[in-house]
Formats: structure tokens, C-alpha cells, sequence
């Protein structure tokens, strides 16, 4: 090839890589052209290379926080506490020969009156929904429980002293109305208040005397009053 051809060539490599570059194109790469990078030198740019490990997003890399729920414990179970009631045993007991504004206490009965004090049981478990076996020994009857001995003293200390303010005798099942879950005990200031205004202002002594918390309690106010009678029965 003459001069005159080479130069001939030159122009038109030129021309070319000229209109390649005003179109917005990338000269081709010559590697047999001295000063140009050959294509096994060639690199790639680090940000063009799409990640393979992406990055948690903050919603699946937080761990869930614990719910009130979780760590607060369930409230405490609550009993309906219900206001006294007239008996709707009285008829019951005058068929057994039985007064309820005039009961015999419970030692008369136990000594006198067992006949009758049998058939005084079976309202007792319909009174406050529990079986005789619920407080008797089962292997001897006649021996003193701690359910006994307080089932003696509501006997002696509530139900032959106390009525409703109008002059309504009561019986076990004014109060208990087949259950023996009477009181709601998880708020002790808010059962005081219900107390008084329910089983002192509703209710009157039958003997007339004024009536206050130590009609049950005691003048030294026993609030562990059940515990109390518990250990020992009623002997009057």
C-alpha cells in the first residue's frame, strides 16, 4: 500500500470516529492501535455489578416487640356480689316444724332435733350449690370439719340474728343464692364500702340492738372472721 492509500485510510478512521462520537456512540476499541486498552485489560465498574446480598429492611430485621398482653397478667376473676334477699326456704321450713323468725341454735338442733336438722342439710346444699360431702367427713359425719364449723356459726351468728331492714327474716340462701363465691375480695376497699352499705345498711339485728360490722366481726373486728370459726363450732 502507497502513501496515498494510508492516508486515505487515517481520514476516513477519523471521519467515523468522529461521527460516532457526535451520534452519542463509544469509538470502537482498536487493540492492534498502539495507546489503546485491549479488550483483555478491560474492567468493569464495581457499581454496575447488581448486589447480591441485599440489605433487611428495618421492618424485618427489628424483632417484634411484646404485647401488653404478653408480660401483663390476666385480670383476677370477679364474682357478682348480690344484695340479700328474702328466703325462699321459709315455706320449707314450717313444713319441718320449723320458724324462721324463732330458729333453735344449732347445738339444740344436733341434740334435739337431728330428724329435722337432716332435712335442714338438703337446704343447705340447695342453698349454696355444695354437696354433703362438700364439708362432712365422709368416714363419720358426726365429726367436727372446718366447713361445718362455720356453716354452725352463720347458723347461730347471722341467720337466727339478723333480717332484712323491713323485718324479712333471712336463711342461707338470702345470701348465698346457690353459690358459695359471695365476695369480689381483688378491690378490699371498694368490698368494704359495698359491705357497709349492703350488710349493715340493708340488714337490721332481730333483737333491735343497732347493727354495725362487729354484729359478725366481732367488737375487735375478726376480718379473718371464716378462719376463725373454722377451728371451733358453735356450742350454745
Amino acid at each position: 500500500m502507497n502513501r496515498t492509500s494510508l492516508s486515505l485510510l487515517l481520514v476516513l478512521a477519523l471521519s467515523l470516529s468522529g461521527a460516532a462520537a457526535a451520534c452519542g456512540g463509544t469509538p470502537p476499541v482498536d487493540p492492534n492501535v498502539p495507546g489503546n486498552p485491549s479488550a483483555s485489560t478491560a474492567t468493569f465498574t464495581p457499581s454496575a455489578i447488581p448486589s447480591t446480598d441485599p440489605t433487611p429492611s428495618g421492618t424485618a430485621s427489628t424483632a417484634p416487640t411484646p404485647t401488653a398482653s404478653a408480660t401483663t397478667p390476666p385480670p383476677k376473676p370477679q364474682v357478682a356480689m348480690k344484695d340479700p334477699i328474702a328466703s325462699a326456704m321459709a315455706a320449707d321450713l314450717q313444713k319441718m316444724g320449723l320458724d324462721l323468725k324463732n330458729l333453735p341454735t344449732m347445738a339444740k338442733m344436733v341434740k334435739t332435733e337431728k330428724k329435722k336438722l337432716r332435712l335442714v342439710m338438703d337446704l343447705f346444699t340447695k342453698a349454696t350449690g355444695l354437696k354433703c360431702k362438700d364439708c362432712h367427713d365422709d368416714s363419720d359425719y358426726a365429726k367436727s370439719t372446718p366447713k361445718k364449723n362455720i356453716a354452725s356459726h352463720m347458723w347461730d351468728d347471722m341467720v337466727r340474728v339478723l333480717a332484712l331492714t323491713d323485718g324479712t327474716p333471712v336463711f342461707c340462701d338470702s345470701c348465698h343464692q346457690g353459690t358459695t363465691k359471695l365476695l369480689d375480695h381483688s378491690d378490699k376497699k371498694a368490698l368494704g364500702k359495698w359491705m357497709q352499705a349492703t350488710y349493715v345498711d340493708k340488714m337490721a339485728r332481730r333483737d333491735k340492738k343497732d347493727h354495725a360490722c362487729a354484729t359478725c366481726h366481732g367488737a375487735e373486728m375478726d376480718m379473718d372472721l371464716l378462719e376463725t370459726w373454722a377451728k371451733k363450732g358453735t356450742e350454745k
